[in-house]
């Protein structure tokens, strides 16, 4: 037997409508902001993972930039390849080059693959002087202070989030954890004026790094596609790395050792590959700030867990910084409470002319 419905214009409401359908919906809404909140911390557990291989890379060729070179080129190699047999892709780039012309992306996001690539030489100059732990603290400060920035303005489209109280306090926590994560190794840290310069260095590469998600968020919007967005990140950073490289060559000549055989050493690219693609995807989602902050809970988890299973020192990590790396998610939970004053963003797909 079949149910019945209303007829249209008899005034009768159907069964399910209304009011119920908003609570229900409310339910699924916020139970897709967990998984993808949950996808950004997996996302971050990627970048420990990349660190030491990129590390093992630098350590085996004496040169932390051809290092940082070689990992974006072979990222920009395996995106290359995937645009030659994806048509999906190709037609991407193309909707991506046409929104460049018809200005509804400006051209100047384009270079955000420089930004990425700035951050790749902090990580192989700035940290060889102020230590791993001033500049991890440092940069994660940089990454917070970008995130509420880039998602106060919307730069690049993205959810419109002026910093609330709940965005705040979590931005506070997360930078407290970061520190309590780091004191243990304050201790082989150098004399603050050497570093004071480097510090400011890695907090202004972590800013840029929070600037690219954004632009990322802006390419992906415009071609429909965040592997478009990803291979063009890797191709303008691949660029910038291999000038940088060559100027240090002209300037202090040939360095370095010759490229190790091992295969697995030049899997940085692959992590990179992983994490840009995914964090275009989901910043203009969860937004900068929340991608940034679950992508540091992740990155804090998996190097303690690497750190236990293959340590990379003399000792494991501390009970110091394990809570650090717990006090992270409490951080990520408070700021990913809906504070007055943010607009809600849908992150479709459809290009629009963006804010700069």
């Amino acid at each position: 037997m079949s149910t019945p419905t209303a007829r249209a214009g008899s005034g009768r409401r159907p069964h399910a409508s209304g009011p119920q359908d908003g609570g229900r919906s409310r339910p699924d809404t916020t139970r897709r902001g967990s998984l993808l909140v949950i996808a950004a911390v997996a996302v971050g557990m990627v970048v420990p993972v990349q660190a030491r291989l990129n590390g093992e890379l630098s350590h085996r060729l004496d040169d932390g930039i051809a290092a940082a070179t070689i990992s974006f080129s072979g990222g920009l190699v395996l995106m290359t390849l995937t645009a030659v047999f994806s048509p999906r892709l190709r037609a991407a780039l193309r909707a991506l080059g046409s929104a460049t012309r018809n200005r509804r992306l400006p051209r100047r996001y384009l270079l955000a693959g420089v930004l990425g690539g700035t951050f790749a030489l902090a990580q192989s100059t700035a940290a060889l002087v102020t230590g791993i732990a001033v500049f991890t603290v440092s940069a994660i400060a940089g990454q917070t202070l970008g995130g509420l920035s880039v998602d106060a303005r919307g730069i690049g489209g993205g959810p419109r989030q002026r910093p609330g109280g709940p965005r705040l306090l979590g931005a506070a926590v997360i930078l407290v954890a970061a520190v309590v994560s780091a004191l243990p190794r304050f201790a082989d840290t150098p004399a603050p004026a050497t570093i004071l310069l480097p510090a400011l260095a890695a907090v202004a590469a972590g800013f840029l790094l929070g600037l690219q998600q954004a632009l990322n968020g802006a390419s992906t919007a415009a071609s429909g596609s965040a592997l478009a967005a990803t291979w063009l990140n890797f191709l303008v950073g691949a660029v910038f790395l291999a000038t940088a490289w060559g100027v240090k060559a002209l300037t202090q000549g040939r360095t370095g050792q010759a490229l190790p055989t091992d295969w697995w050493v030049y899997l940085g690219g692959l992590c990179g590959v992983c994490f840009i693609g995914a964090s275009a995807f989901l910043v203009r989602r969860i937004g900068v700030l929340l991608l940034s902050m679950a992508s540091i809970a992740g990155q804090l988890t998996c190097s303690i867990t690497l750190d236990f299973i293959v340590p990379s020192g003399n000792h494991l990590p501390s009970p110091l910084t394990v809570l650090g790396a717990l006090l992270t998610f409490p951080a990520v939970w408070v700021a990913s409470r809906r504070s007055h004053g943010s607009t809600p963003h849908s992150g479709g797909t459809r290009a629009h002319r963006v804010r700069t």
